[in-house]
Parts: C-alpha cells; structure tokens; sequence
C-alpha cells in the first residue's frame, strides 16, 4: 500500500511563499485546510491541502479576499462533492430497479442497508426510497411490471422499515407519535418515511396495521395518550360516503385539544371540496409538525 506523502508546516510554507503564522491564522479563522496532528501536536499537511492554500493565494492574487476565496472555494467543494454523489444515487436507483425486476427481494434489501449507511437518513428517504417507489409505480403504470414485482419491491422497502424502527432506541419517557393509515387505506409505507425521521427527534413510534376503522384509530389515541396522530392515506377511497369516517375523525380530533392531529398524503389531491377538516391539520412534511409545535 502506497504511502501519502505529508508536509510539514515549514515545507508548506517553502512551497506556498505564505509564513507559518499565516498558515496558521487561515487554518483557524477561515478553516480553509484542516491539517492532521502528530501526538507531540505537530501539524502535518497532505498535497491537497497544499493546493488549496495554492489556490487561495492565486484568488486573493485576483482580488479577491482571503474570506471570498474561503467561501468560494467551500462552495465549489461542496458543488463537486453533489455532483459526485448524484451518480452514486443513480446507480443504487438502478441497481434496485433491477433486483426488483427480478424480484430479489434480499438484494433490495442489501442495497437499500448500504444506501442508507452511505448517505445518510434524510438524503436516503428523499434521493433513494422515494424515487425507487416513484419508480416501481411508473414501471407498473405502463404495464412494464406485473402487480408481483411492485408488491415484493413494496414489501420489502416496509420490510427494511421495520427493520430500522426495531433498532432505534428511544427512551419510554419520550412523547409518542401515533402513525395510522386513515380508513380504507393499506399502503403503510408514507408513514414509515415520517416516523423514522420523529425517532430520530426522539419520539417513540407506534403503527397501527392498514385499513383501521375509525374508532380503532380513537381507542388507541385514548390507550395510548400520544402527543402527535399522523393518518396518512394515497387514494381516493379515505373519502368513501363523502369522507363520514374522516369528518368523525375530525370531531374526535377536536375533542383530545392536547394531541396534534395531521393528516398527509396524495389522498388531498381527492378531498371533496365542500368538505373542510378544522381540527386535523394537512401536511406536506414531517418538518412542517416539529416546526408547527416548536412556534
């Protein structure tokens, strides 16, 4: 294996022209290079660093000061490191596009372990599982896949749900976030997307199973006392009867004043017009709770 070379603070300053004390004072007040210390508290500088101090020396040479050329090469670091990522994101989206065409129900599962261990929680729902599923139900719109590939990729993807909810340790003194499909509703997955997220906050989670009626959903509001109730539905069969379980819903809502009730999903797209809910708020992201409770 092949040894990187490191400079120490006096090389960098022969190579660079700038003194030690300015090195220094970039590394601290710009933190421009972040240079590994010995245990004896020397600095030790890779080649790369060196060219960044190179390189602010030719923008500060061209005008600009030694705080633009920070900012404008933390800018140009941070666009190259996107655009080096996005071809990552791709190609887990492709390689889990394949394992469900083939219905490999293990490889989706790996990629999507190694997906979230690469990028991170929020880029992971947002840049992976959601276009994977945006994905799965163009594939079936157009007849591409049968309803069996789409229900092993859906499977599993709330099969690695459950997974991650049961590894997340979240003290039983911290308020609860009850997630519930809304009546006549069974795709669970949405909700997974918001209560992954609330237990990183540290909120415990519970899941009601698809489909609850509405007075399921009420006895377990009053069992479980939690401080948020997130219905969630994506068809327009929640508003069967003109949305009478909803509206219930909403009454019951309106009577637990101390429990923050909101409901998501593409099933808003179909609400009946005349229809207004005043005591279950309509959400766009788990963002907009925590923002709303935190105000």
């Amino acid at each position: 294996m092949t040894k990187k070379i490191t400079y120490s603070i006096q090389q960098v300053s022969n190579m660079t022209g700038l003194s030690k004390q300015v090195i220094r004072k970039w590394e601290d007040r710009y933190g421009i290079i972040s240079p590994e210390r010995l245990e004896n508290g020397y600095r030790i500088y890779r080649q790369e660093e060196v060219e960044i101090l190179q390189k602010v020396i030719a923008l500060t040479k061209d005008g600009q000061s030694v705080k633009q050329a920070a900012i404008l090469l933390k800018q140009n670091s941070e666009e190259a490191a996107k655009e080096e990522a996005e071809p990552k994101t791709k190609q887990f989206l492709d390689s889990l596009v394949e394992a469900g065409r083939i219905a490999n129900d293990r490889d989706i599962f790996h990629l999507l372990e190694q997906a979230h261990s690469l990028f991170g929680l929020e880029p992971f729902l947002k840049e992976i599982v959601t276009p994977f599923l945006e994905r799965i139900n163009q594939l079936l719109r157009k007849k591409e896949w049968g309803a069996h590939q789409e229900a092993i990729c859906s499977q599993t993807v709330r099969d690695f749900f459950i997974t991650m909810r049961h590894r997340f340790h979240v003290a039983d003194s911290s308020p609860l976030v009850l997630g519930s499909c809304l009546p006549n509703e069974r795709d669970e997955i949405p909700l997974y997307i918001q209560l992954i997220p609330s237990m990183v906050r540290n909120y415990r989670t519970l899941m009601l199973g698809p489909s609850p009626a509405s007075n399921t959903i009420e006895s377990t509001v009053r069992l479980t006392n939690p401080r948020i109730v997130l219905l969630s539905g994506t068809t327009d069969a929640v508003w069967k009867d003109n949305g009478a379980e909803i509206r219930m819903l909403d009454a019951f809502a309106h009577s637990m004043p101390d429990i923050h009730f909101f409901i998501s999903g593409d099933c808003l797209k179909y609400k009946p017009r005349p229809l207004k809910l005043n005591h279950i708020k309509e959400l766009h992201s788990i963002e907009d709770v925590f923002s709303s409770l935190s105000s």
